[in-house]
């Protein structure tokens, strides 16, 4: 296992890619022993333009700019025990960001940065902080409604296609009720 960063450290990644208004996602790589393993963030621009980052990764000057052009930074989310590598960095970047992970996770979570809270209030009725069902409270989504849509962010599943930046980022359409639902989930894993 990959111990936490202690400085800003770059590894290979993409550009941050837009996959909808107020939703933007970047796809990066992490060498280990065995393999090249593929990891994601995403971006949730709150009202206000206040900011969630996802599973948060270490971008270059040119992407950390677009990022503080796109709004302001005010939430981490630490989705899992597991993909805390940059979170420290991260915090220590940003010292007014508040730091969430799921219940389960918190211990793990603290060894790297401090966690703020288990249950965020974002204070946008689009975005909703979940634990994920099933996983002894150790894995957390979001659920951002973007009309006709909702989609949901999670480090739980892979994304199953590359034939454009939203199915690259998880995207699929899901059995639609009379208001069309899509899903999205972001993950560092594939």
């Amino acid at each position: 296992m990959t111990h936490p960063f202690n400085e800003w450290k770059v590894l290979p990644h993409g550009k941050l890619t837009e996959i909808e208004p107020d939703l933007l996602t970047v796809v990066g790589e992490l060498h280990m022993p065995l393999a090249d393993l593929p990891r994601r963030m995403t971006v949730v621009r709150l009202t206000g333009r206040r900011l969630v980052f996802f599973s948060a990764i270490a971008l270059d000057e040119d992407e950390m700019a677009a990022l503080a052009a796109y709004g302001e930074p005010a939430f981490l989310i630490v989705p899992n025990d597991h993909h805390r590598l940059d979170a420290k960095i991260w915090k220590q970047r940003f010292p007014a960001l508040q730091v969430v992970a799921p219940e389960g996770a918190r211990d793990k979570v603290a060894e790297a940065v401090a966690v703020d809270s288990v249950r965020p209030d974002f204070d946008d009725r689009n975005v909703l902080f979940v634990t994920v069902p099933g996983t002894r409270g150790h894995e957390a989504a979001l659920l951002v409604t973007t009309p006709p849509a909702r989609r949901s962010c999670s480090t739980t599943w892979s994304a199953t296609s590359a034939a454009s930046p939203a199915s690259a980022a998880g995207c699929y359409d899901s059995p639609a009720s009379p208001a069309r639902k899509r899903r999205f989930r972001a993950s560092s894993r594939r």
